[in-house]
């Protein structure tokens, strides 16, 4: 019975002493996010450091997953780079693949690239949230850097065909037409027998008519596709383009072209 009664005001101490330290970290969060501090580098990272201990202390309540993103967050912004890897690898460690998981990966590739001149590890990262989350503009035009600059570095990787092929799709996505097809162009002619060489001609070609408005170089792109991949599901589509002149159409004219396509497609024989 006196065993029993021990060991039942241990555990009675014990969590009285976490309820204290829970109380008292609850406290102090709030008291600083309620504090003229709170939107300071300073206040920040103090309160980072609060959120981390809570979470760290108590992973299973229910704020602590939150609190843990923030101060993730707040390490990022106020460019405390080891902090913020530690935070959140913690973070990965503790919690499932979620909306929050894969925004830590994305920044954590911005860190390791712009603080810490990893390209291996952004690089690592950029992939990891790569249709995982919703990039910025800025955030892909760093993306395709960072790619970019992996390939330099590693001038003999097998990878290197497709990652030339991501930056370039990156650089098209944040409106870097030119950009994007000299990376489209430079998969064509330093991996000719990839398979991702018909798409970067495509979108090469695509982009030059639309978006740059300069059909001979369109011309050029279409007429490589369709003579160099004749195999290709988009070999067809591109010979079509150059042989119908629908790249010298006018708006108007491209829209009578497809109206009367589709009618000719679904006419019954």
């Amino acid at each position: 019975m006196l065993k029993q009664t021990t060991l039942l005001f241990s555990f009675l101490i014990i969590l009285a002493s976490c309820q204290s330290k829970k109380d008292k970290l609850t406290e102090s969060i709030l008291k600083l996010e309620t504090s003229d501090s709170s939107s300071t580098p300073n206040g920040f990272n103090q309160l980072a450091d609060l959120y981390f201990d809570y979470s760290k202390s108590f992973p299973k309540d229910s704020v602590s997953e939150l609190y843990l993103y923030k101060g993730f967050m707040f390490k990022y912004l106020t460019k405390h780079w080891d902090d913020a890897i530690k935070f959140g690898n913690f973070y990965k460690s503790s919690y499932v693949e979620n909306e929050y998981y894969h925004q830590i990966n994305l920044k954590l590739a911005d860190v390791y690239i712009t603080g810490k001149g990893n390209a291996d590890s952004a690089l690592k990262y950029y992939l990891l949230a790569n249709h995982k989350v919703q990039f910025s503009t800025d955030e892909y035009r760093k993306a395709s850097q960072t790619l970019v600059k992996w390939v330099r570095l590693h001038p003999n990787s097998d990878s290197n065909a497709g990652l030339l092929y991501l930056a370039a799709q990156y650089l098209q996505l944040c409106g870097d037409f030119t950009e994007s097809v000299a990376l489209y162009s430079e998969v064509t002619t330093a991996f000719p027998n990839c398979d991702k060489c018909p798409e970067a001609l495509m979108a090469a070609g695509f982009i030059s008519w639309n978006n740059l408005k300069q059909i001979e170089e369109a011309q050029v792109f279409y007429k490589k596709l369709s003579e160099k991949y004749p195999d290709s599901p988009l070999a067809e589509e591109a010979k079509m383009i150059v042989s119908e002149n629908i790249l010298s159409m006018s708006e108007l004219e491209l829209a009578d072209y497809i109206s009367k396509k589709s009618k000719a497609t679904n006419t019954p024989q």
